[in-house]
């Protein structure tokens, strides 16, 4: 973990802490990827540091760790409210995209960035034809 200004975040890095306002509204949760939009509201909100994970290299267990505690998390936020449809139904979303998140983490570790070769030609590099 490492507490940065806010001006030196860039969107990619992870949160390893939860974001809260003052008033202990969260903004974000503790392994969310700071984006574009997240960096202005935080500006906006007067934020001034956030603790980022300093390694982004995560093991297959660290990633279902991550997947089982927003699991947990989900399960005790909607315990007192199983009877209601239309929060079931954005339970079972949540759950969706965290599973969906999980998985292309996990598709992503498995299949390393393709590397092109230096022989292989490149359409439109320089000496060869489109």
């Amino acid at each position: 973990m490492k507490r940065i200004p806010i001006d030196k975040a860039v969107p990619g890095q992870v949160l390893a802490e939860k974001l809260t306002r003052h008033d202990g509204v969260l903004l974000a949760g503790q392994g969310a990827e700071i984006t574009e939009g997240l960096l202005r509201m935080l500006v906006r909100l007067n934020i001034d540091t956030v603790v980022i994970e300093e390694d982004e290299s995560r093991t297959t267990q660290e990633v279902m760790d991550d997947f089982q505690k927003k699991v947990d998390d989900l399960e005790a936020r909607f315990v007192r409210v199983a009877e209601s449809p239309v929060l079931m139904a954005l339970k079972k979303t949540m759950l969706y995209m965290a599973q969906r998140e999980r998985d292309e983490t996990l598709a992503l570790m498995e299949k390393p960035p393709a590397v092109v070769e230096a022989h292989e030609e490149v359409p439109g590099a320089a000496g060869t034809e489109a």
